[in-house]
């Protein structure tokens, strides 16, 4: 999943990585943070992170790389690239 950070503004840190879904479909996990789904009340945002408040995109990635709202040259990361390096 796209996952992007929106706790600074509608542009922040990104990522695409594996999340799980809890059964009921409302929360889900990636790495330790659990996020909790906005149902359409956020501001840009869909997820907000339990823990902190933080808001977040999360989404399926797009195949051309197109999964930022608003054009950026914040690099996404890649969990697999991690793993790599």
């Amino acid at each position: 999943m796209y996952i992007e950070s929106k706790a600074e503004g509608l542009v922040g840190p990104a990522r695409i990585g594996s999340v799980f879904y809890h059964k009921t479909g409302c929360t889900l996990r990636y790495g330790e943070k659990e996020f909790q789904n906005l149902k359409g009340r956020g501001f840009k945002s869909n997820y907000r992170e339990i823990n902190t408040g933080d808001e977040y995109w999360i989404s399926g990635p797009h195949p051309d790389g197109a999964d930022r709202l608003y054009v950026s040259n914040i690099r996404v990361n890649h969990d697999s690239q991690e793993t790599r390096a």
